[in-house]
């Protein structure tokens, strides 16, 4: 008889390689058939025309000590139309408002009324497909990518499995017709297939210098937004978040700045009749 170490050896192996061997066999529509099934029945997700989540949260810069501000966000949706608004009390200048917006046709980052757009305003304004192709927000929105593949013409692809937090999550990788500048990572969770992250990434190239010597001086800016979604519970007969968090980053010649927007949502309507101008781009 085998020892009782090589047998259990033997078991967790066979255990590990049957679930890699799972995962490999994994493809894009998979994983986005099973998260739709997480979601709500067909029924239920085609009964929720429109969707409001309000909440209250704050943010603050990681990268700086004691500075943070309280505020509220809203997110809407109508179809493809979006609109997410987050409103902040501090008083500090470095903390703008935002308002990112998608009437169907044309989406933009508002220019706050500090007058001036906020790092991550300007990421998004930079990078309209996070707001466009229904990304930004998620299940969220009922704009959101996964739910529209139909009328959407980005590529998925199954990026296999990555630990976040010591997790696991399954990830697709995502490309819009024609291509782009941001590197786009949905995750998902393995268990439920929940959709909990979603990372976009760009890079800037480094500067040039007035003299080629000093070229080297320079680096490239790497930029990272990243949305986390948790706390799912039933709304409407969804199975939505109700937290939501924002973080900005961006690191180069000049150091690292790190930004947090972090809410907890706790209503939802659905259904409702939007002012037609809710979408518009602002000053529109």
């Amino acid at each position: 008889m085998k020892p009782i170490k090589v047998i259990f050896s033997v078991l967790i192996l066979i255990v590990a390689s049957v679930g890699f061997a799972t995962a490999q066999k994994l493809k894009a529509e998979d994983v986005v058939a099973k998260h739709l099934e997480s979601l709500g029945t067909p029924e239920a997700r085609a009964a929720v025309k429109n969707m409001i989540a309000v909440g209250n949260g704050m943010s603050k810069y990681l990268s700086t000590a004691d500075l943070s501000a309280e505020g509220r966000v809203v997110i809407a949706s109508d179809g493809p139309k979006f609109f997410l608004g987050i409103n902040l009390n501090g008083t500090s200048n470095r903390f703008a408002d935002e308002l990112f917006t998608f009437d169907g046709e044309s989406s933009n980052a508002a220019l706050p009324r500090q007058g001036q757009r906020s790092n991550l305003g300007s990421f998004v304004q930079s990078n309209k497909m996070m707001i466009d192709q229904g990304l930004m927000g998620g299940e969220l929105s009922t704009g959101w990518l996964l739910a529209n593949l139909s009328s959407n013409k980005g590529k998925l692809s199954f990026a296999g499995t990555k630990k976040i937090d010591g997790k696991e999550l399954y990830a697709l990788d995502y490309s819009k017709k024609g291509g782009g500048d941001v590197e786009v990572t949905l995750y998902f969770d393995k268990d439920n297939f929940r959709h909990v992250r979603t990372e976009y990434r760009r890079m800037s190239s480094a500067g040039i210098g007035v003299k080629p010597e000093t070229s080297s001086q320079y680096i490239e800016t790497r930029f990272k937004v990243i949305e986390e979604f948790g706390d799912h519970r039933a709304e409407a007969g969804l199975m939505l978040p109700h937290s939501y968090r924002i973080v900005y980053s961006a690191s180069g010649q000049s150091g690292t700045v790190e930004i947090e927007w972090k809410f907890a949502l706790t209503e939802f309507a659905v259904n409702q009749k939007f002012d037609p101008t809710t979408f518009k781009p602002a000053g529109e």
